[in-house]
């Protein structure tokens, strides 16, 4: 008898040593840094590689001001979209069907035809 009481001693002794360890675990991560949200209209890249995986309108080419170019799956976006306005600077982006979604920007409609409609910032209103 004696024997199993020692044995389900220790067992506890061991679980209550597991829950220390669990308990210290999450201590620690819970001090860890959150992941950075993305500001909004953040920089991205328009390359020509990545052009080509967007679709662009207007004449001429990116960096003569009168193309505009969406992407819609660019690495760097937390939405995925990267756009250029009429050549503005490229900017992360995100879809939207009203001026008051936008924040400190404006709804666009890159494509009438299809209500593809995106966030632009109000810096880049022409």
């Amino acid at each position: 008898m004696r024997r199993r009481a020692e044995g389900s001693g220790a067992r506890q002794g061991a679980a209550a040593k597991r829950l220390g360890w669990i308990a210290a675990i999450a201590l620690a991560t819970a001090s860890l840094p959150a992941c950075e949200t993305q500001q909004p209209y953040a920089a991205c890249d328009l390359d020509e590689e990545v052009t080509k995986t967007g679709v662009c309108s207007g004449d001429g080419s990116l960096g003569t001001g009168t193309t505009s170019c969406v992407v819609t799956k660019h690495p760097h976006c937390t939405d995925g979209i990267c756009l250029s306005y009429f050549g503005n600077g490229s900017v992360c982006s995100s879809p939207c069907t009203e001026d008051a979604e936008c924040g400190d920007g404006f709804c666009w409609a890159f494509d009438k035809d299809s209500n593809e409609r995106y966030c632009v910032p109000n810096s880049q209103k022409q």
